[in-house]
C-alpha cells in the first residue's frame, strides 16, 4: 500500500511540475500570457452567467486562476497560475497555487477558477495569505466544445464567491481539500 501511494504522489508531482505555469520565456511575455488567460476566462464566464460582469464590475477586487488537477483514487493534486486584480486601484497581482485533497475520485481536468471577493479586508487577506478550505464535489466530461461539467465548491469565506469552468478532463470525485495561493516571485 506503501508503494501506491508513493508511485501516486510522484506522479502527480512529475506531471503538474511539467504542465502548469504561464508560457514565456521573459516575465512580460509571461504576464501576458495571464492576461490573455484572464480576458479568455472572464468572457466565457460573461457568456454563461451575464450578471456576472456587474458582480465583478462591483466587488472589491477578483482572481482569475487556470488550474490543473487530478485525482487518483484517494489522493488528489494541483496547480497552476492567476492574477488578483484590485478594483479600487487596478493593481494585479501574479500568483501561483497549489491544491491538495484526500478523498474518492478519479480523473483529470484543466479548469478556470473566477473567484469574486467582496470585501476589501479578505481581498487583502488572500493575496498576502492565500489559503482555502473547501468541501468539493465535482463531475466533468468535457473536450473542446463537447460535453459539459458540473461543479460545485462550498466556501467558508461568505465574503468569497468562486465560478469554474472546465475547459477539458474527465473526473468524478469528493473530496475534502486545501488550496495554496501565493505571490509569483518573478512576475510580481
Amino acid at each position: 500500500m506503501k508503494r501506491y501511494y508513493l508511485v501516486t504522489i510522484t506522479l502527480l508531482s512529475l506531471f503538474f511540475l511539467n504542465s502548469c505555469g504561464p508560457k514565456g520565456y521573459t516575465s512580460d511575455q509571461k504576464r501576458q500570457f495571464v492576461l490573455n488567460m484572464m480576458e479568455d476566462s472572464l468572457g466565457k464566464l460573461y457568456g454563461e452567467k451575464p450578471y456576472t460582469r456587474k458582480l465583478i464590475a462591483n466587488a472589491a477586487g477578483y482572481g482569475v486562476f487556470s488550474n490543473l488537477n487530478a485525482q487518483i483514487i484517494f489522493v488528489g493534486g494541483g496547480s497552476g497560475y492567476g492574477v488578483v486584480i484590485d478594483n479600487e486601484n487596478g493593481t494585479k497581482t501574479y500568483m501561483n497555487m497549489a491544491e491538495g485533497a484526500l478523498g474518492l475520485g478519479l480523473g483529470m481536468k484543466d479548469f478556470r477558477e473566477i473567484i469574486i471577493f467582496n470585501s476589501p479586508a479578505v481581498l487583502h487577506k488572500f493575496i498576502n495569505y492565500g489559503w482555502e478550505v473547501k468541501l468539493k464535489g465535482d463531475a466533468a466530461a468535457k473536450s473542446g466544445q463537447k460535453g459539459g461539467a458540473i461543479d460545485t465548491s462550498t466556501d467558508f469565506q461568505s465574503d468569497v464567491v468562486i465560478y469554474q469552468i472546465t475547459e477539458s478532463g474527465v473526473v468524478l470525485s469528493a473530496n475534502f481539500g486545501g488550496s495554496k495561493y501565493w505571490r509569483d516571485k518573478e512576475l510580481n
